[in-house]
């Protein structure tokens, strides 16, 4: 568009023009005379609405060329941060942790989960931990694993990708949403409380560590984060586990912009 009017303006310059002489001019038939004289009157009309006509073509065209400008560099973009996304979905595939380092984690988890019970709660009798009920945990606490990563991979599935069970260091996350549409990707730590009471200690810690858990995420996948903690508990204690949260949450409003905690009842996963 840009270059039509020049090129229309570069014939008309250019057209040789009908050179006669004056005897050959009056011998011309009264037709061929009317055509020449239509000729002469186009071309005055052409010469002077032609700048208006450049003008909106130069126009559109420079529009035109902003806004392939514009589209190309939007596409562009979308493929950086699919490119970014596929890198870092590969990464996290290198690093994902074994069934034994999965099982000791999740043993230890276990086992600071009932001394933290022992410790705080004021019971005629402390709970026995023994073999039988270290696995009879196990199997509830990947249970609840498998219906978090179940329910939260259905809901966000349209923009993230999930990587499950990966291992940065000493550091263990549960999942791992990859982003698709930017590069801001869901860190998720699952916990399992089978009561709420006495259990603000070691909650309190969770929440605290969990946002150095993003930072060393960032650092080895150079994107932006946001940590999901997710905690279940059985429907009856679901409201004083809403109380401990909320007091959390109440004293720590400058990590509120990465840090999202989920209270929910094991019944409704």
């Amino acid at each position: 568009m840009i270059i039509l009017p020049f090129a229309a303006l570069f014939y008309f310059y250019n057209s040789s023009p009908i050179l006669i002489s004056q005897t050959e001019y009056d011998s011309l038939s009264a037709y061929t005379l009317e055509l020449i004289n239509s000729k002469n009157e186009i071309l005055s009309i052409f010469t002077k609405v032609f700048p208006w006509i450049a003008k909106v073509f130069i126009f559109l065209g420079i529009a035109s060329l902003i806004y392939g400008i514009i589209k190309w560099f939007g596409v562009q973009k979308k493929l950086d941060k699919k490119l970014d996304a596929e890198s870092t979905k590969n990464t996290l595939n290198e690093l994902k942790a074994s069934d034994k380092e999965i099982n000791d984690k999740i043993k230890k988890e276990i086992e600071e989960v009932e001394n933290t019970n022992n410790s705080t709660l004021q019971t005629s009798e402390n709970f026995k931990f023994t073999k039988h009920s270290q696995i009879q945990a196990m199997g509830k606490y990947y249970e609840i694993e498998d219906k978090c990563f179940d329910y939260f991979t259905t809901k966000y599935s349209k923009t993230f990708d999930f990587k499950r069970n990966i291992r940065i260091g000493n550091t263990y996350y549960d999942f791992v949403g990859v982003s698709n549409k930017d590069d801001c990707d869901f860190i998720f730590e699952i916990k399992y409380c089978r009561q709420a009471a006495g259990m603000s200690p070691w909650l309190y810690k969770t929440f605290n560590e969990i946002y150095d858990m993003g930072l060393k995420y960032q650092t080895v996948a150079h994107r932006n984060f946001k940590c999901i903690v997710v905690v279940v508990t059985p429907k009856e204690h679901l409201p004083r586990l809403e109380n401990i949260v909320d007091t959390y949450c109440k004293a720590h409003r400058d990590n509120a912009s990465r840090i999202e905690i989920k209270c929910m009842a094991e019944e409704s996963l």
